[in-house]
């Protein structure tokens, strides 16, 4: 995998500061973020870059709501869905378990809405 600091930004972005659209440069990161897209002619910020790729990035946040999921209690619409689906027993206990038992009840394919 290639890193993306060291690859330059494919598109020319426009600066909002001076109005100039042109390849921007790599830049000082901060907190979180790698790196930085600037403009080459004024310096302005342009775009925070990651080292993660998109798909790592994309993963990660799908993570972190199922993280989220896992401990809220599940949703009035969820609990609405799962009987309208005709789900018999006990109730879920958490957003992710009600999600579970809506996929695994459309799996089964036997309920009528």
């Amino acid at each position: 995998m290639e890193n993306p600091l060291t690859q330059p930004h494919p598109d020319p972005i426009a600066c909002p500061r001076c109005g100039t659209i042109d390849l921007p440069r790599v830049g000082p990161g901060a907190g979180p973020h790698a790196a930085s897209l600037r403009c080459r002619h004024c310096d302005a910020w342009l775009k925070w870059l990651s080292v993660k790729t998109p798909a790592e990035r994309q993963a990660s946040q799908q993570h972190a709501r199922l993280l989220a999921m896992a401990q809220r209690p599940p949703t009035l619409k969820q609990l609405a869905y799962l009987i309208a689906l005709g789900y018999v027993g006990p109730p879920p206990t958490t957003m992710a378990e009600a999600s579970q038992r809506i996929d695994a009840q459309l799996r089964r394919g036997d309920h009528c809405l």
